[in-house]
């Protein structure tokens, strides 16, 4: 029997590629709704290749534009109830490619209504990992990781089988992202679109961008903890520019297991869907090159950001939630030329020293936080 499968961020790179792995396997997946944003124009072309039974676009403008330009049958669903609404569709497997902590909300609903969720979002997890897996442990929801490296440790730890006082290390490789080699006169004067040009993945702007910070490293390991509820202390994170190992698994007899696939989100996805079982995939050409493989340590004074990530992990206050929203709003900042790249670093030390330590005790806190961090870090940017 074919599994039903809900796609949401269904317009997003993760989506796309995720709805081509389901149409090359058309006999093991069901596409039985999608839910983008506001592009309608890749929307309706989803609909005519998947006839899916539900669509959901958040942008109530886009689903009325949706609506005219389209004579398939489904239902329609718009607007922030509607996501929603569309969150609580029975499901055999969600893939929850929503961007941001947008996603949280839906997360929730759909943990209910689904066996299980591929989840590509990392946000959500930062900001509310311990609401998120009460939740999923209530319904019994499978919740398996589509971020690559925390994909590549869930694969590295089913494979292993390991005790936990068997495990010494986990390493999370990082690229270094677009602008490892600038220098601090340089990065003062990067354009958006050098910070874009990611020499190994493409990715949405945030995450190129908060790769080149090694912001998105610093969420990763707060993934890795709490996913594998494991310390701090045996996460590592390693330069690796080829970006073809995602993670390395490290026991206290020195054998290290490593993760190994080129840097795209086929493989992980492909994982998340067919768990325990895997799918052939058609191997390219540029897949089948020989690559040479080198890490180094991070060069954590060049990252300050990754210091402040990790030491707001260790705190286990709303810090997280707050530098979140903050990074968000400063890359947006950024990405329309308002400030300078070294300016997002700037922001977010000042947010971190100024905000207000309280420990986030339910939802409520989470979205109070974040949307306390999102009018702080404008009106202090409105000040420049």
């Amino acid at each position: 029997m074919k599994k039903k499968v809900l796609v949401f961020g269904s317009t997003g790179s993760v989506g796309k590629n995720s709805l081509e792995i389901i149409e090359q396997n058309k006999n093991k997946f069901e596409v039985i709704g999608i839910c983008g944003n506001k592009n309608v124009n890749q929307l309706i072309k989803q609909v005519r290749k998947f006839r899916p039974k539900y669509v959901c676009l958040t942008d109530q403008d886009a689903a009325c534009q949706l609506k005219k330009r389209t004579k398939i049958k489904f239902k329609l669903f718009s607007g922030k109830q509607g996501l929603g609404d569309f969150s609580s569709i029975k499901s055999d497997i969600s893939i929850m490619a929503i961007s941001g902590i947008d996603c949280l909300r839906p997360l929730l609903i759909n943990i209910e209504k689904s066996k299980r969720i591929a989840l590509a979002n990392k946000e959500a997890i930062v900001v509310g990992a311990k609401f998120i897996f009460r939740k999923a442990k209530k319904y019994k929801t499978e919740i398996i990781p589509v971020d690559s490296e925390i994909n590549a440790i869930f694969q590295l730890l089913k494979l292993t089988n390991f005790k936990q006082e068997d495990l010494e290390k986990i390493y999370i490789t990082a690229s270094g992202g677009s602008l490892l080699n600038y220098d601090k006169k340089s990065l003062s004067k990067v354009s958006a679109a050098e910070v874009l040009n990611h020499p190994t993945w493409k990715m949405g702007k945030r995450i190129t961008i908060d790769s080149a910070t090694l912001v998105n490293k610093g969420f990763e390991v707060v993934e890795a903890h709490n996913f594998f509820n494991i310390s701090y202390e045996k996460i590592e994170i390693l330069l690796h520019r080829q970006s073809l190992v995602h993670a390395m698994v490290k026991l206290n007899d020195q054998t290290c297991f490593s993760c190994l696939y080129p840097p795209n989100m086929k493989n992980p996805i492909s994982f998340a869907l067919s768990y325990p079982k895997r799918v052939k995939r058609a191997v390219s050409a540029k897949d089948k090159k020989k690559y040479s493989l080198s890490y180094q340590a991070v060069p954590y004074r060049k990252f300050p950001l990754l210091r402040i990530i990790l030491e707001a992990a260790q705190r286990d206050d709303n810090s997280l939630v707050v530098l979140n929203a903050c990074d968000e709003i400063a890359v947006d900042y950024f990405l329309r030329n308002k400030i300078s790249f070294v300016q997002i670093e700037k922001i977010l030390k000042k947010i971190f020293k100024i905000y207000p330590a309280k420990q986030v005790k339910s939802i409520k806190d989470v979205y109070f936080w974040d949307n306390w961090a999102r009018k702080k870090t404008k009106e202090i940017l409105g000040e420049k």
